[in-house]
C-alpha cells in the first residue's frame, strides 16, 4: 500500500496528495470538486489494480462495490469510463402517439381545471397519468404556481379598491385558554372573552371585553360600533359585517333571529355576511390580530 505522511493533522497520500484516510470517498468528492474527481477515481483504480480491491476500499473508506464499479468501467472504456453517467432518460417505453396527444391537449383546453388523472379517465386512455401530464406540460397548458409574495401583492391591490369602513371582520377570542394570563384573570375577576372587529381596508381594530359569549354581548358591541360610525357620518347601510356561524351571532339550530342580527339588519340596515362552515381563514384578518394580542399583550414574559 501507499505510504502516508501526517501533515497538519490529516493523513495525505504521498502519491495522489488526497486526504484518503481521514475522509470518506464521498467526502473527498465534495472537497476535490468536479474537475479533479476523474483524476481521483483514476488514482483509486490504479491502487485497486496494484494492491487489490478490498485493501483499496479500506484505504479510500468506501465500499468494495464502488471500487469494483470504477475498475470495471476503466477496464472497459479506459479513462472515459470514469466520467459520471447522465441520469436523464433517453427513451420512453410507451410513447403517446400524435393523435392521442392532440385529444389530450384539446380536452385540457376545453377543461383547464382537469388534471392528468381526470383526462385519462374521461378519454379512457391506457397511458399512465405521468405521460399524460408530460403532454400537458410540453404544450404549455400548466400555469406556474403563484408565489406567496405575489399573492400578498395581489391582495394589497384588492384592498386598495375597497372603501374605508366598508367591511368588518368580527370574532370572539377566549381569554380562558391562555395559561400565563389565567391566574391574573381568576384573581382579579377579569372578563372571559374579547370581542374584536377589524376593518378590512385599514386594519383598524375595535374591541370590547365580555363576561359571557352570547348574542346579547355581541349585539351591544355592534350597536356601539355602528352608532359611533354613524355619528361620524358613515352610512351603516354601506357596511358589511362578516362573522362566522357561531351562536353568539346567529341561531344555527332554528330560524329565530338573534339580537345581533336584529341590530345589524333591522336597526342599522347593514349587511350581515356569514363565512362558510369550517373556513376560519375567511376571517384571517381578525384571527391574526387575536394571535398577535395574545403573544404581545396577554402572555406576560420577562425580558432577558
Amino acid at each position: 500500500m501507499n505510504t502516508y505522511i501526517k501533515k497538519n493533522g490529516c493523513h495525505l497520500d504521498s502519491i495522489s496528495g488526497y486526504a484518503t484516510v481521514m475522509n470518506t470517498y464521498m467526502e473527498n468528492k465534495k472537497i476535490i470538486g468536479s474537475q479533479d474527481v476523474k483524476t481521483y477515481r483514476l488514482q483509486m483504480v490504479q491502487d485497486a489494480l496494484k494492491y487489490g480491491i478490498k485493501p483499496c476500499a479500506r484505504q479510500y473508506q468506501t465500499t468494495v462495490k464502488t471500487v469494483r464499479k470504477w475498475v470495471k468501467r476503466y477496464q472497459q472504456y479506459k479513462e472515459d469510463g470514469l466520467n459520471d453517467l447522465s441520469r436523464k432518460k433517453t427513451h420512453c417505453l410507451i410513447k403517446i402517439d400524435k393523435e392521442t396527444e392532440l385529444q389530450i391537449i384539446k380536452c385540457r383546453k376545453a377543461h383547464p381545471g382537469w388534471g392528468a388523472r381526470r383526462i385519462k379517465e374521461v378519454l379512457e386512455l391506457n397511458f399512465s397519468h405521468v405521460s399524460i401530464h408530460r403532454v400537458i406540460k410540453d404544450a404549455g397548458l400548466i400555469l406556474p404556481k403563484r408565489k406567496k409574495y405575489k399573492k400578498r401583492k395581489d391582495m394589497q391591490e384588492v384592498r386598495k379598491q375597497k372603501k374605508v369602513f366598508s367591511r368588518f371582520q368580527i370574532d370572539i377570542k377566549y381569554l380562558t385558554d391562555i395559561p400565563e394570563f389565567e391566574i391574573w384573570r381568576w384573581e382579579h375577576h377579569f372578563p372571559l372573552y374579547l370581542i374584536s372587529a377589524r376593518d378590512y381596508k385599514t386594519g383598524a381594530i375595535y374591541l370590547a371585553y365580555s363576561y359571557e359569549k352570547s348574542s346579547t354581548a355581541t349585539a351591544l358591541f355592534i350597536d356601539y360600533l355602528l352608532s359611533s360610525l354613524q355619528n361620524y357620518g358613515i352610512n351603516p347601510q354601506t357596511i358589511i359585517i362578516q362573522t362566522d356561524n357561531g351562536k353568539e351571532f346567529i341561531n344555527p339550530t332554528d330560524r329565530k333571529v338573534t339580537l345581533f342580527e336584529k341590530i345589524v339588519k333591522e336597526k342599522y340596515q347593514a349587511t350581515h355576511f356569514l363565512i362558510p362552515y369550517r373556513r376560519p381563514t375567511w376571517n384571517s384578518d381578525v384571527e391574526s390580530f387575536h394571535n398577535l394580542i395574545e403573544e404581545e399583550f396577554f402572555i406576560l414574559r420577562k425580558t432577558k
